[in-house]
This record gives structure tokens, C-alpha cells and sequence, in this order.
């Protein structure tokens, strides 16, 4: 695995386990190194394949990535539960 995407999957999985609810796409893609950048309509379809072969690659490696929503808003999103 390249270290970049080693780093950018580390970066997700902390923000993921640092918060209680559940966070967006869209606040994920904000708040983790290595999603920034991708401004662009092609880039926002780049972002988004990235971030889907992440998310199977953590649960592929055992991480419980949970999705779901929170109660004020209704967005769906994602968090690792400790």
C-alpha cells in the first residue's frame, strides 16, 4: 500500500473515531488530509470513488465503520463506534 493512501486511511479512521455522531460525506472530505483538493466536478467524482474503495478497504481490514444517521438532521453518514 502506498504510503499516501497508508496516511490518508489512518487520517479516517481518527476522525471517524474521534467524533460520537455521525459525520457526512461532505464533513468527512473537509476534515481528512488527502480528500482536499478535488474541487472540480471530475475531481468531486474522484473524491468519491476514493473515498468508496476506502471505506470497503477498512471493512475489508475489520474496521467497524458504521453508517447511519443523527437524530437532527437526518443526513446519512459515517463513525467508528469505540
Amino acid at each position: 500500500m502506498a504510503a499516501r493512501k497508508t496516511e490518508r486511511l489512518l487520517n479516517l479512521v481518527i476522525c471517524l473515531l474521534a467524533t460520537r455522531r455521525y459525520l457526512t460525506v461532505q464533513q468527512i472530505r473537509e476534515a481528512v488530509p488527502g480528500y482536499d483538493g478535488h474541487d472540480t466536478p471530475a475531481g468531486e467524482e474522484a473524491f468519491r470513488r476514493m473515498f468508496e474503495r476506502d471505506k470497503e478497504e477498512l471493512r475489508e481490514l475489520g474496521v467497524p465503520l458504521e453508517t447511519g444517521s443523527n437524530a437532527y438532521d437526518g443526513d446519512p453518514g459515517y463513525r467508528i463506534a469505540k
